[in-house]
């Protein structure tokens, strides 16, 4: 398994970045603990500093870039912009290359087996970098990576099938987060094709996740809630068919900001859409076992800090 280059095509600021002294981790830890949080203040407290130094730091690395990285409205966090989810992708490979390079001194060799549990809806091109990295170090190691629903996942990490599990949750409905600690957290946006007010539906198309969904069950509870009669016009159990369904204009579907195509629309409460919960990416380990918290080191740091 080779690990990927990220994309950086469209980052006008990064002509001529290299050499630049201006640029540096600090940087970067502060940009990918501030995604992998999804707050300010809950960065400041994982970084020891202050909520104003986040934000300016944050503002210094946006300027060095010529780019906006982070959308926010009233210093709260709402998202990546475009050009902020290619750069995040090089960040996190680039701390996570430091964090592995420094783990040479003193780390021993991992070796046996590993079982990983992720989400279906994860973004696993996130995790493939250390994974290989890691195999490749490591000729003793074997990983092997089960992809199912959240909820499934947790059910596995329960009957000890899984090592680690990475799972989905979005409160109140799934409860907290148990075994595991919160590692990232982002905004769920009701995601259209283009703007659209929620009183022009008799009944909202919504497309989604079969049952057992935290996105679904978030959404259905929202619509419950204000009242507003809805029907899922289209279903799917792929990530990616749902987020064309929605390009499409199939239907309207509740996605994590990070999910958003560049052509969707976000519908929030000035098109009359009820508010939606935080999705939260939760991260448990069993505590036997320290390959699999060698690995949540390397590709979570910020689970040390929940």
């Amino acid at each position: 398994m080779a690990a990927s280059t990220p994309d950086l095509t469209g980052l006008s600021g990064l002509t001529g970045l290299t050499g630049d002294r201006r640029l540096t981790l600090e940087h970067l830890r502060t940009l990918v603990t501030l995604v992998d949080l999804g707050g300010f203040q809950r960065a400041g407290e994982a970084l020891g500093r202050t909520q104003s130094a986040v934000t300016q730091s944050l503002r210094k690395l946006e300027d060095i870039l010529d780019c906006r990285l982070v959308e926010r409205r009233h210093g709260r966090y709402l998202g990546l912009t475009d050009q902020g989810r290619r750069f995040f992708d090089a960040a996190r490979d680039i701390l996570a290359r430091a964090r592995e390079a420094a783990d040479t001194v003193g780390r021993p060799e991992l070796s046996g087996l590993f079982r990983l549990g992720v989400p279906d809806d994860f973004p696993v091109a996130d995790i493939h970098g250390v994974i290989a990295r890691l195999l490749e170090r490591n000729p003793g190691l074997r990983i092997e990576t089960t992809s199912a629903l959240s909820a499934h996942i947790r059910e596995l990490f329960a009957d000890r099938a899984l090592d680690l599990a990475l799972f989905k949750r979005v409160e109140p409905d799934d409860g907290p987060a148990g075994d595991g600690r919160d590692v990232r957290s982002e905004p769920l946006c009701w995601a259209s094709r283009r703007p659209m007010r929620l009183d022009r539906f008799a009944a909202v198309p919504l497309a989604g996740f079969p049952p057992g969904c935290a996105y679904r069950r978030a959404a259905v509870r929202a619509l419950e809630t204000a009242g507003k009669p809805f029907h899922f016009a289209y279903a799917s159990a792929s990530y990616e068919n749902v987020r064309a369904a929605v390009s499409a204009g199939l239907g309207i579907a509740a996605l994590p900001a990070s999910a958003l195509a560049p052509d969707h629309a976000v519908l929030s409460e000035e098109h009359g859409f009820p508010a939606l919960p935080m999705v939260r990416l939760a991260l448990a380990i069993r505590p036997d076992n320290p390959t699999a918290r060698g690995f949540a080191d390397l590709a979570f740091p910020a689970w040390q800090s929940g």
